[in-house]
């Protein structure tokens, strides 16, 4: 049996988890500020993981109060969140690596109430290392007899010796699952949680004109004609996986620089999920170009994440650009931040996506979107809408050019119920949301019962910071 890398990290969490009483704590004390840490995947980049958390900060500060809290946000990179929180501000960014064990250790000591706030939190799809991460955080706050929340989080499936250790050491974790399959896991594991949803609903979207000027000057857009928007992955080069055999060997093998993430970690290769990658990349360029000719539309590509548009030959984003006969301008989230990325969504006539929050993030502007799917999360999203036999595929289905274009082709003929439809579904996201928000001020009031909480909201809406002008009209119109 090869060594596991994998392995060897679970055993240093769960040491680093052990010896964490050993180590000076704080714990909080009746008239000062209780100190919040945000643990999560920021600064990368991601424009989903670095969006759920501004949301979450704001509806923290509005629920408790922006003077009597202090939030530290774990990142991978300050500079890249900076945007996010720009003065004033009570969050301060918190820098750390990949080589996480004591750097975390040492956060959570420092802090009274750790949130664990990425979405994909106990799962092994993308790497052990990251579900890891939050399972050390999770573990120390128990062993330190601080409280611990996941907030709008998932469970999926988990390699075994994951599995076990999350059961072990996420035991004093409240877990606010964001969907209903997630939190089945979770009570199946001896875990307690309830149900809420994603936390991006809330996140803003710079100006209209700015999309519009920028979708111009950028893209060559005339202003009138339908805009394809496509989000595109690369499905089939996960887990991230430690590889120190692979580390000592790079600098003689050429063709593994383009598959290695970082330090001794390596996207998942093979010739089969190569040739599964051209498959899908080919099979959304037709669909999209015989449409774009059909209906004479611009297109255009959004990199959500720098794994789409950097550092490796399989790269989707330019992939699918030299794939499509049509033209097509990339946008991706290391020119473009989160609210720039969400003004350019819900400037979209329609959006092909295979990032969950591509699709969150378009809603709003009720945008019509097909997934084509890695991992359940688009679809969970695309069934609460109603959307899932017409408009949801798989990346791996067999002739998905022919099958997307037919479901383009629906959607754009039924567009105007779409949109409808998908508006329809975001008050109850809203009223989700400020669920969370009143379970999150029961989880203060319960775990520290001095704090000085502000009156408890009358209204469900109060739960919430100010919405926007566009959630604002949603509401409204829903009779929210």
């Amino acid at each position: 049996m090869s060594f596991n890398m994998d392995r060897l990290a679970a055993s240093i969490v769960n040491l680093v988890v052990k010896g964490s009483k050993r180590v000076s704590f704080e714990v909080w004390q009746p008239g000062e500020k209780l100190r919040i840490l945000l643990v999560g995947y920021n600064g990368k980049r991601n424009t989903g993981a670095d969006v759920r958390v501004v949301p979450m900060v704001d509806q923290f500060n509005h629920i408790l109060g922006k003077e009597n809290i202090e939030i530290g946000i774990m990142t991978l990179n300050i500079k890249n969140s900076e945007v996010y929180y720009q003065p004033p501000t009570n969050a301060e960014l918190v820098e750390f690596s990949s080589v996480y064990f004591m750097p975390l250790l040492k956060q959570c000591s420092s802090y009274h109430l750790a949130a664990l706030s990425e979405g994909s939190c106990l799962k092994s799809k993308f790497a052990n290392a990251l579900t890891l991460f939050f399972i050390e955080a999770a573990g120390v706050m128990r062993e330190q007899g601080k409280p611990c929340i996941a907030y709008g989080s998932e469970a999926g499936d988990m390699d075994p010796f994951v599995y076990k250790l999350a059961r072990k050491l996420c035991t004093q974790t409240y877990f606010i699952a964001r969907t209903k399959p997630s939190l089945e896991i979770i009570r199946s594991m001896g875990l307690k949680g309830e149900i809420g949803t994603d936390t991006a609903w809330l996140f803003p979207p710079t100006t209209k004109e700015w999309a519009e000027k920028e979708l111009k000057e950028k893209a060559g857009w005339d202003g009138k004609r339908p805009i394809i928007g496509v989000a595109p992955i690369n499905p089939f080069f996960w887990p991230v996986r430690p590889n120190l055999v692979n580390l000592m060997t790079l600098p003689a093998r050429r063709k593994l620089r383009d598959y290695h993430y970082e330090k001794y970690y390596f996207y998942t290769t093979s010739k089969e999920r190569r040739r599964d990658f051209d498959n899908y990349i080919t099979g959304i360029a037709s669909s999209v170009d015989e449409f774009a000719r059909a209906h004479n539309a611009q297109v255009i590509i959004i990199g959500m994440d720098f794994n789409d548009f950097i550092g490796y030959s399989a790269n989707a984003c330019l992939s699918l650009q030299k794939a499509l006969k049509t033209p097509a301008q990339i946008f991706d989230s290391m020119t473009y931040d989160g609210y720039q990325i969400t003004a350019i969504l819900r400037s979209l006539s329609m959006l092909i996506t295979s990032r969950y929050h591509a699709r969150v993030l378009s809603m709003p502007a009720g945008v019509p979107s097909l997934a084509v799917s890695m991992d359940e999360r688009l679809r969970n999203l695309l069934e609460e809408s109603g959307h899932l036999r017409d408009y949801y595929f798989e990346v791996d289905e067999s002739g998905l050019g022919e099958k997307l274009l037919a479901g383009m082709e629906k959607i754009w003929e039924n567009r105007e119920k779409v949109s409808k439809e998908i508006r329809q579904t975001i008050p109850n996201y809203l009223k989700l949301m400020a669920n969370m928000g009143a379970t999150f001020r029961g989880f203060i009031k319960e775990n520290f019962p001095q704090f000085p909480l502000p009156s408890q909201p009358t209204d469900w809406l109060d739960y919430l910071p100010p919405l926007s002008p566009e959630l604002s009209q949603i509401v409204k119109d829903m009779g929210g």
